[in-house]
């Protein structure tokens, strides 16, 4: 394989680490171990006053079978009693917050998520969305999206999706080549994943949405490129190209895969940016961290404009100022507050069945957490940040505020990553490839992390 060109790859192993994605801040991790979680209820009915739009998740966590790379919170059955069972205490949790009435707020996002959605059966979709329907109502022009596993999808969920409200679908694929597919235990033939992108053409859903993931076993230059020009044969509205994040002290299952097959971290990023060459060649925008979008989709509108946002979701153009989650592991951010349901279906059962929700632990946003979330999220996002603007907002001095962090930037400029200008930071194209790394210096709980002896290693994931 050939090697990464310059200057990326010369900047390599300087930026190569461990470090969040930041989808929020602080990170889980960094959560404060003294929130009650049954303050969960009071949470929900502050914020039901609030007249900001609202975003809602729904966690629908069974697959068939297990994919060796996941690192989802997913539950391997086929069995359709054991889903009846996780609906009853869905649509128990639904009433609850509901209760509160946040749902008279209005919906402008609105995702189902897993695990594989799809793997229950239709009816079982249909009454999931009747729950949530009930309770909750939908902006004229919300997002409203769903994940899809082509291996199991049906026409006629496609069929009921679109005439639903459903307008957006996103789909794994990883990688098509057959030997990349064995090794992960993921085998998806390009002729299941085209049948369900046409599907939802054919019934008018208008975003389809492509999941693909560099750093995986049997992986080269020369394989990734076919899969590459398949996706780019297919033309998706958008595309995410996710770096694998191998952490087998969270997901062991992770142990089974060939370490000895994954290609060496300069190959990875030769690539990526391969890929990020044959997408931006063919007319894609490169938006944030590793997402693609055609020129007229809405986020690479959002990105051009500035207004580009993430949440746990990841990058939307349609974040509410809150977020509620549904299901087991869920996490949502209520009034300040980031809360999370139990990680496993029999305690995520068990709590709704006692108490109508099963959150478990959070945390209370400080009034710090949201200056440095409000910093991280806008480089993450737009790749630019007002530093003016942002101290105006938090009534704080940007540069004496950050006069560290800032310090802490100028070998990031000096390598040509970012732009230190009088009222702002900006992200170069180069430094858009080590975009966490940018964000990292304004991370408060890392630091203190790192000055305890820790570097994350343990904790996040691979940068490149």
């Amino acid at each position: 394989m050939t090697t990464a060109p310059s200057p990326a790859r010369a900047l390599l192993q300087r930026y190569a680490t461990s470090a969040p994605r930041y989808t929020s801040y602080p990170t889980a991790v960094d959560w404060s171990k003294d929130f009650d979680p049954t303050c969960y209820g009071d949470l929900l009915r502050t914020a039901a006053t609030s007249a900001e739009l609202l975003s809602l998740y729904v966690h629908l966590p069974y697959c068939a079978e297990l994919c060796l790379f996941c690192g989802c919170n997913v539950v391997v059955s086929r069995s359709r009693d054991r889903a009846d069972r996780y609906l009853d205490a869905l649509e128990r949790e639904v009433e609850f917050v509901a209760a509160s009435g946040i749902g008279q707020r209005t919906v402008s996002q609105y995702h189902w998520g897993g695990g594989t959605p799809t793997q229950i059966k239709l009816d079982q979709m249909k009454r999931v969305h009747a729950a949530i329907a009930k309770a909750f109502h939908f902006a004229p022009d919300a997002e409203i999206a769903i994940e899809v596993d082509p291996r199991v999808t049906t026409k006629d969920q496609i069929q009921w999706l679109a005439e639903t409200g459903f307008n957006r679908v996103s789909m794994g694929v990883q990688d098509f080549e057959p030997d990349v597919q064995k090794a992960i235990k993921r085998v998806q033939s390009e002729a299941q994943t085209r049948a369900v992108i046409d599907a939802a053409r054919q019934f008018g859903i208008g975003s389809v949405n492509i999941d693909l993931i560099y750093g995986l076993p049997f992986q080269t230059l020369a394989g990734f490129e076919r899969t590459v020009q398949r996706v780019l044969d297919i033309r998706p509205e958008r595309v995410a190209l996710f770096h694998y994040a191998h952490v087998p002290w969270m997901k062991k299952h992770q142990t089974a895969l060939d370490l000895e097959a994954v290609p060496s971290s300069d190959a990875k990023l030769t690539i990526f940016l391969r890929a990020l060459e044959m997408f931006q060649a063919a007319g894609y925008a490169y938006i944030g961290l590793d997402h693609f979008a055609l020129p007229d989709d809405e986020l690479a509108r959002a990105k051009d404009d500035g207004i580009l946002q993430r949440n746990f979701m990841g990058y939307t153009t349609r974040r509410g100022g809150d977020m509620i989650s549904l299901g087991m592991s869920s996490i949502g951010e209520v009034a300040g507050a980031f809360a999370q349901n139990a990680h496993t279906e029999a305690e995520y059962l068990r709590l709704v069945k006692e108490r109508g929700y099963a959150t478990f632990r959070g945390h209370q946003q400080s009034a710090e957490d949201r200056l440095r979330r409000d910093v991280i999220l806008g480089l993450m996002c737009n790749l630019v940040l007002d530093t003016r603007a942002v101290g105006a907002l938090h009534g704080i001095d940007f540069d004496q505020h950050f006069a560290l962090e800032l310090e802490e930037l100028k070998p990031l400029q000096a390598d040509g990553l970012v732009e230190l200008n009088p009222g702002s930071i900006r992200v170069t194209p180069l430094g858009q490839l080590f975009l966490r790394n940018v964000a990292l210096p304004f991370d408060a709980y890392y630091r203190a992390r790192q000055a305890k002896g820790g570097d994350g290693q343990r904790t996040f994931s691979r940068t490149l």
